[in-house]
């Protein structure tokens, strides 16, 4: 009884794991949706190479990926913010930052996990929604350092 517990708790947090990728995914395939998605061999690709002034040679081994994800449309928008309500402190998600000026709201949620910690930026500007996801089993330490640069 108490193997088939633990089979059935295993499984339930990897399908919870891959739903939110899922999700993610979802969205990236949405009508009205710019995506990108920058992959951890493309890190390691731009280890050397001159990427502006941003250094990511000292963490580019720690990444496991970049999505970025974003709508101008009105309605694609509401739709996004609606599959990004389970990003909040009751499914797991630590509240970094919050920031609200006029209209415009700014949200970093971090999320840690025994593989890779997950950080997702989402920004919400009413017409534009705007999400940014960075994997990796990077410190908040090393995070900070990339967004200071």
């Amino acid at each position: 009884m108490k193997n088939r517990l633990f089979i059935l708790v295993c499984t339930l947090f990897a399908l919870v794991s891959l739903n939110a990728q899922s999700r993610f995914d979802k969205i990236a395939d949405m009508n009205g949706v710019t995506s990108v998605y920058v992959s951890p061999k493309m890190f390691n690709m731009m280890k050397d190479s001159n990427t502006g002034n941003i250094n990511i040679d000292k963490v580019a081994d720690k990444l496991t990926g970049l999505q970025i994800l974003s709508s101008e449309n009105q309605e694609t928008s509401a739709l996004l913010r609606k599959e990004t309500a389970f990003i909040n402190v009751n499914n797991g998600y630590e509240e970094l930052l919050r920031v609200k000026e006029g209209a415009e709201r700014v949200f970093i949620y971090m999320k840690e996990n025994k593989d890779a910690n997950e950080y997702v930026l989402l920004v919400d500007e009413g017409k534009e929604f705007v999400i940014i996801v960075l994997e990796g089993k990077l410190t908040l330490d090393e995070v900070r350092g990339l967004v200071n640069q």
